[in-house]
């Protein structure tokens, strides 16, 4: 079978497939459980295995389809499927990490938990290539492309952590982000659908036309404002992070530094040096370099250690607890780099 689905086929494609079966929840379950497992263990291979099964994309799209036509049958029976398939995952999900014995944040977790405009962006794409995808009659890959994405599942799961472990910034972080993919895939799958049906005798879109755009263009805005600042403030951090990996890297180069922090809330940096002394006029002279590399707002504070035999006996526990983390870091690094080794010449065997 080959071609397009029309208007009118695509709309009994999804009357037909916009229901809430038990062979489709079953498979909705195993798909979450297999993603709070890859998110359990970070492990990114397994949650993208969870998202190519997961059937979370159809009433997405028959709820924009819906709305494209204004079709309240298709709408009624796309929320119903939507609203019993959330409300699974987030029972599954969060019965799985009450009971895992593993309770740490993984960073397959936390990325889930601060959406940014750049989700925004994937969910829009994801959705206009949907739009395309699934008017297909024969089979292809762009469907199961856009789920993964747009990532529906593992936001879904974050949030049954949360629900689980009664983390409040993961449960509504990443109930964000799963809104933002729904509801943008919603939205570019409307604006598609109106472009491929043309005329079409279906719609009777007109008279609710200024209604819909006032209700979708406040819909976006509430959306768009959280996570355009998200964006603004994770492109801060990253530049400040690399900006104090130069300056430190650069400035510090005849130094040892043994132990590194930056206290975000009070923006400062502190670290603490191992090497010759250094004067008032060189901490002077690395005070003016901050501007270059972008951090001349951080607050410098460095602690040198050139004679260990003049520190008092609190100085001197802190400052062996530092050398054990530098050694221990260094050792960690060597480790990591004996991994890659072995796993490139496995590779290459």
């Amino acid at each position: 079978m080959t071609g397009n689905y029309s208007t009118r086929e695509y709309r009994e494609k999804l009357y037909d497939d916009l229901h809430v079966r038990l062979r489709d929840t079953v498979i909705l379950m195993c798909a979450i459980f297999i993603a709070s497992i890859g998110l359990n263990m970070n492990s990114t291979a397994v949650i993208i295995g969870a998202m190519l099964i997961s059937p979370l994309m159809t009433p997405i799209v028959g709820l924009g389809f819906g709305l494209a036509i204004f079709d309240t049958r298709l709408i009624k029976q796309s929320l119903e499927v939507l609203f019993t398939q959330v409300l699974v995952s987030l029972l599954v999900s969060a019965l799985y990490f009450w009971i895992s014995p593993l309770s740490y944040e993984s960073s397959e977790l936390i990325a889930r938990t601060s959406p940014t405009i750049w989700d925004v962006l994937i969910a829009i794409a994801g959705g206009i290539a949907g739009v395309i995808g699934s008017r297909k009659k024969e089979s292809n890959n762009i469907v199961p492309g856009v789920a993964i994405a747009t990532a529906l599942m593992p936001p879904i799961c974050t949030a049954g952590y949360g629900l689980a472990n009664g983390n409040v910034r993961f449960l509504f972080g990443a109930l964000y982000l799963f809104l933002i993919n729904c509801v943008f895939i919603m939205l570019a799958n409307i604006v598609g659908t109106r472009i491929l049906m043309r005329k079409s005798p279906l719609s009777s879109f007109k008279e609710l036309n200024i209604k819909m755009k006032i209700g979708l263009i406040s819909l976006i805005v509430l959306l768009v404002l959280p996570a355009s600042y998200s964006a603004v403030t994770l492109t801060m951090d990253q530049a400040r992070k690399e900006g104090i990996k130069q300056f430190v890297g650069k400035e510090f180069a005849n130094h040892t530094v043994i132990n590194q922090v930056y206290k975000s809330r009070n923006n400062e940096l502190v670290l603490t040096v191992v090497g010759d002394p250094i004067s008032e006029e060189e901490l002077e002279t690395i005070h003016q370099k901050q501007a270059s590399y972008g951090i001349q707002s951080v607050q410098l504070k460095i602690n040198q250690v050139h004679n260990s035999t003049k520190l008092d006996s609190e100085m001197t526990k802190e400052f062996y607890e530092n050398i054990n983390k530098y050694i221990d870091q260094k050792l960690s690094e060597k480790d990591s780099q004996k991994d890659l080794v072995k796993e490139n010449e496995a590779d290459k065997d």
